[in-house]
């Protein structure tokens, strides 16, 4: 592992966490870990989770389909829910031939 410098010896060996392997670098002051699978940071203190996805941009692109596929939605259930109110509005207001109408008081 000599692109990695050399292994780390005595307290420094248990620098890294979760399997990683510390290794000394003569031009960086602090130890410098590899980390095992699932594991990153600076010391292979993080955990990443599982995903199916491996391109952050393809990740992108899910979320930003998802979020614009719900906007739609909601755009569509106000404009529909309107058009359902114009009608039932319509339908309960006299119609214009009813206003010129008139109604007579004696039963003919």
């Amino acid at each position: 592992m000599a692109e990695h410098g050399d292994p780390c010896t005595g307290p420094e060996a248990n620098f890294c966490m979760n399997g990683g392997t510390c290794f000394k670098i003569e031009l960086v002051s602090t130890p410098t870990c590899v980390c095992s699978a699932n594991y990153e940071g600076s010391r292979c203190e993080q955990f990443q989770l599982f995903s199916f996805s491996h391109d952050s941009q393809e990740k992108g692109m899910i979320a930003g389909v998802i979020i614009i596929a719900l906007l739609i939605l909601v755009v569509l259930g106000v404009v529909i829910y309107y058009i359902r109110k114009i009608k039932r509005n319509a339908r309960s207001q006299p119609k214009p031939e009813e206003y010129w109408r008139v109604k007579s008081s004696q039963p003919v």
